[in-house]
């Protein structure tokens, strides 16, 4: 059989950076792939999840059929069965307890389509309960964008290409390929090199010594969860040395007397304390930073599921903006996108129920309400909680806060349904789970990615191979259920109509069909056609990026300024100060989980045996000097408990963290009845037992996953 070999990009779950690789296609199967060397982002870069989607696409544990639980076994069912039984209850649950009954949610390995279509189904149904995995690490930057930039869509990038000074806080972009998450930056270890020898500095901040801190010109390693007092220290320094960028913050900004003002309030001897960073390195940052020509500070999931998530991002814009580093070449950018996904979000949720979380009254942020409170909802005894959940391309059991809490919510639902490529430890207690096609079955245009390309890019990405065994699209799957529920598809009665209209001469309204019509909207930058898109090898840039052009065509405030000072963030910075995440006599140590190993990711990555062959189950790492003073050695069991919970699991000592801390790695704890017979060989401990969903940040609910107070008792010696 002859060998068929296409280029495509790597789409291995949620993986940001989506490289180019070539695809041998033998018999129907992905046999092999390489790193695609012509693709203009990743340039002959991958990493070995990469390298590893053979066994992921034809990992024989993938879900192959529907399947519908009874009574803990899980049966076949035919999918006509399945969606219309799923249509039926979710209409039936609606018209009994109201529309707030119905959530929905997709994890970080979602493409548009499964987006949408999760979402959509949602409204259609009226219920404002759409969540998604953004609410667990993201939403941070939506709720700065739209107090400063006056929309929560319009999320900048750092220009990494021609910056003198990268300030990289709780990011490991060696091992993430990203300096801020989402950014498709793939080759970011040859843009670090790039600054250092153009003379430029790189500084990282971070509690535990990385893949990226080994190669940087600095590392501070500061006492986890207090990014936001180093950096209001910073702007104290910048603003007492008068080095702030006075003719930019006339032209462009609003409320930069009231920063004047704040930063009187605190010395930056208090923030050293809090820090662990000396006074002195602070102003020396400071200095440096807005002394350089062209800079840029960015966070990433290490400081975004840290304690005052938004109070940092806003912090971190603020030292941004007042050294005029926004729309400046070296600074920071915003990507309009080869299609402006501003105002297509905007006309996709017009009929969207914008009610706050039922719990905890949290807006609406990136198409839904905070997952955070997900479990409140559902144990809670008030008859308009959730009954009902459909589950697309995420793993809930395992990645929400509080997992004893999740796990109860998750057995009390009426209706519990999971679209995924595998029975997920979720699916393990869902009534349905619906088998879904990997990227290579179906292809498609993921549009709402696209304005974190480097450049305006629209990129099609190609079917491979036919669906494995019974596995569907997403959006097909959306459709036969919105129907069986007898609400519009997508939550648009045009579109719904004309699939029905389709129908009858035995097709449906596709993916391909939406593209076509996004290419040649008026949210195009530029008119394409999906013959040409679907033609090109490596998608189609349609035209240069305008990097200075933040304030002449991005900006969505009234006055086209950045206002800095807003009402409810400068009310709130006040009381960080009065309880500040250190440790304490009863909670001496500081929990971090967003540490990862390049050969592991989200879930997935779990069940794939060259990735899984030289890594063990997670460890808690401590400090050798802290295991020293505990008698604890390399194998011991150590138990660690918050005030959320206890587990146990092996020390490792290290002396690559800092002192006063533990690190255990998120997405382990497969000890429920999933499809995954490797992952469930190599279980782990799931960390996300110890993390709390009541300790939230107040403007988004975002949870705390990085600087959680525990303490560590000795359990069992090897």
């Amino acid at each position: 059989m002859s060998v068929t070999t296409i280029k495509s990009i790597c789409k291995f779950g949620a993986c940001e950076p989506q490289c180019g690789m070539e695809f041998d296609i033998e018999n129907g199967k992905i046999t092999q792939v390489r790193p695609d060397p012509t693709h203009p982002f990743s340039r002959g870069y991958v990493c070995k999840k990469g390298m590893a989607i053979p066994e992921y696409q034809n990992d024989p544990d993938r879900l192959l059929s529907p399947e519908i639980n009874k009574n803990g076994d899980f049966e076949k069912i035919e999918w006509k069965a399945a969606t219309d039984d799923i249509g039926h209850k979710l209409r039936q649950i609606r018209d009994q307890y109201g529309p707030t009954s119905i959530a929905t949610y997709w994890g970080n390995a979602a493409d548009s389509s499964a987006m949408i279509g999760a979402n959509t189904l949602c409204s259609a149904l009226g219920s404002p309960n759409s969540m998604n995995v953004l609410s667990l690490e993201y939403t941070d930057r939506g709720a700065v964008a739209e107090r400063l930039f006056g929309d929560q869509t319009i999320i900048i990038q750092p220009d990494a290409d021609s910056t003198d000074f990268a300030l990289l806080l709780g990011t490991n972009p060696l091992v993430t390929q990203g300096m801020t998450l989402l950014q498709r930056r793939p080759r970011t270890a040859g843009d670090l090199k790039n600054i250092r020898q153009r003379g430029g500095k790189v500084v990282v901040v971070d509690p535990r010594v990385t893949e990226t801190s080994k190669v940087s010109d600095q590392h501070l390693m500061i006492q986890p969860g207090t990014d936001l007092f180093l950096l209001l220290g910073m702007i104290k320094c910048i603003i007492d040395a008068d080095n702030f960028n006075q003719e930019y913050l006339q032209d462009h900004c609003t409320g930069f007397d009231w920063w004047k003002t704040f930063v009187s309030s605190f010395s930056l001897t208090s923030i050293a304390a809090i820090t662990g960073i000396h006074e002195l390195q602070i102003t020396r940052l400071a200095d440096e930073f807005s002394g350089a020509k062209k800079a840029f500070i960015t966070t990433r999931v290490g400081v975004q599921t840290s304690y005052n998530t938004a109070l940092t991002e806003w912090a971190v814009q603020t030292l941004n903006v007042i050294t005029g580093r926004v729309g400046k070449e070296g600074g920071l950018f915003f990507n309009p996108g080869a299609i402006n996904n501003t105002d297509l979000v905007h006309l996709f949720t017009k009929k969207k129920n914008p009610a706050p979380s039922r719990v905890g009254g949290y807006p609406q942020i990136f198409g839904g309400p905070p997952a955070s409170v997900f479990a409140d909802d559902v144990l809670s005894e008030d008859g308009n909680r959730i009954r009902a959940l459909i589950v697309v391309a995420g793993n809930p059991l395992i990645s929400f806060p509080n997992s004893a809490k999740v796990e109860q919510a998750l057995k009390k639902l009426d209706l519990l349904v999971t679209i995924d490529i595998y029975r997920s430890d979720t699916g393990a207690l869902a009534h349905y789970n619906l088998p879904a096609t990997t990227l290579y079955e179906k292809g498609g245009f993921h549009f709402l990615t696209q304005p974190f390309d480097p450049v305006p890019h629209a990129e099609w990405r190609k079917k491979l191979v036919e669906p494995t065994g019974k596995a569907r699209p997403e959006w097909d799957i959306f459709r036969d259920i919105s129907r069986a529920a007898k609400v519009p598809f997508l939550n648009n009665f045009l579109i719904s109509g004309l699939d029905k209209c389709l129908s009858w001469f035995g097709k449906n309204f596709t993916e391909e069909h939406l593209a076509k019509a996004l290419l040649i909207s008026p949210f195009a930058m530029k008119k394409l056609s999906l013959k040409s898109l679907k033609k090109s090898e490596h998608g189609i840039s349609v035209g240069l990026l305008q990097k200075d052009a933040f304030f002449t065509h991005h900006i969505r405030t009234f006055d086209k300024k950045v206002h800095l000072a807003s009402d409810d963030f400068c009310y709130a910075i006040h009381a960080v100060f009065k309880n500040p995440p250190i440790p304490t006599k009863s909670w001496p140590f500081s929990l971090i989980s967003g540490g990862r190993h390049l050969a592991t990711f989200n879930t997935w990555t779990k069940n794939i045996p060259s990735l899984m062959k030289n890594t063990d189950e997670n460890v808690a790492t401590i400090h050798t000097e802290d295991a020293i003073k505990m008698n604890i050695k390399e194998g011991d069991i150590i138990e660690i408990t918050t005030a959320s919970g206890s587990i146990r699991l092996k020390a490792k000592p290290s002396d690559l963290i800092r002192s006063g801390m533990v690190m255990v790695q998120q997405f382990w704890g497969h000890k429920f009845a999933s499809s995954q017979t490797l992952a469930k060989q190599k279980p782990g401990v799931n960390v996300n037992y110890l993390h709390s969903d009541q300790v939230l940040c107040q403007f988004t609910g975002m949870p705390v996953f990085n600087g959680t107070p525990c303490r560590i008792t000795k359990f069992s010696s090897i």
